[in-house]
């Protein structure tokens, strides 16, 4: 994990969400986060692509991956790190290529290679390990751990339903409104705890935290993933 550099930003992804779901709810945070990751996305888009306008077509598969991508996938990431460990949280969110393959190789979207397949059973039994050792010593959530385990599925969705609609628009363009389509469910479903939070009483830590998950974590993480996809597929940017 030390010398891998994916593997080093899913922890600091973790544990910055940790570390501000402390004085602030993980739902609120959610959607604190990708309003602000969405509207700079929108703002990036409408700077460098003006043009970029969705077909009447496009809407529902836009959805769709906003429901993948954002709604379910974050709620379930950002519960589940507030439930668990940072360290169990990044290790489990890790096998979201174990679902992409497999969902791209159902669909006949992408071929599973013999390296692939052998992740796949080891990322398994990977997670077999983490659940049980966080059963036994008491130290992890087994329903934080689920909740991570069902957003490394979707992320795993998110990436190969991508796929198709790549093909007809740009990457900015595919990372931009799925969280668009994502925000008034989040602002929604979290607002009983944005009405009665005290905002005065949340600090500079916090804020800086939900800062760097929003700029980096959401509206650079979110455009770079597309546009890996675009150019080396689904399961490699897995």
């Amino acid at each position: 994990v030390k010398n891998d550099p994916p593997a080093r930003s899913t922890r600091l992804t973790s544990a910055a969400t940790k570390y501000a779901a402390a004085t602030i709810s993980p739902l609120m945070l959610v959607a604190l986060r990708f309003t602000v990751g969405g509207l700079l996305l929108l703002l990036v888009l409408r700077l460098f692509e003006p043009k970029s306008r969705l077909r009447r077509s496009d809407v529902l598969p836009m959805a769709a991956l906003g429901c993948f991508g954002v709604a379910t996938a974050q709620t379930g990431f950002t519960f589940g790190v507030s439930l668990s460990s940072a360290g169990s949280t990044g290790l489990i969110f890790a096998t979201a290529p174990v679902w992409g393959l497999l969902l791209g190789a159902i669909l006949g979207l992408e071929s599973p290679t013999w390296k692939g397949v052998l992740g796949v059973g080891l990322s398994i039994l990977g997670v077999v390990l983490v659940v049980l050792d966080g059963l036994m010593s008491g130290n992890a959530s087994f329903v934080g751990d689920l909740l991570v385990l069902i957003a490394a599925f979707c992320v795993g969705a998110y990436a190969v339903f991508s796929m198709p609609l790549l093909e007809r628009h740009t990457p900015l363009t595919v990372a931009t409104y799925p969280v668009l389509f994502g925000i008034p469910f989040l602002l929604l479903i979290s607002s009983p705890q944005l009405l009665s939070l005290e905002w005065g009483s949340v600090g500079a830590g916090p804020w800086a935290a939900v800062a760097y998950s929003a700029v980096f974590a959401t509206a650079f993480a979110f455009a770079a993933w597309q546009r890996g996809i675009s150019r080396i597929g689904a399961n490699r940017v897995l």
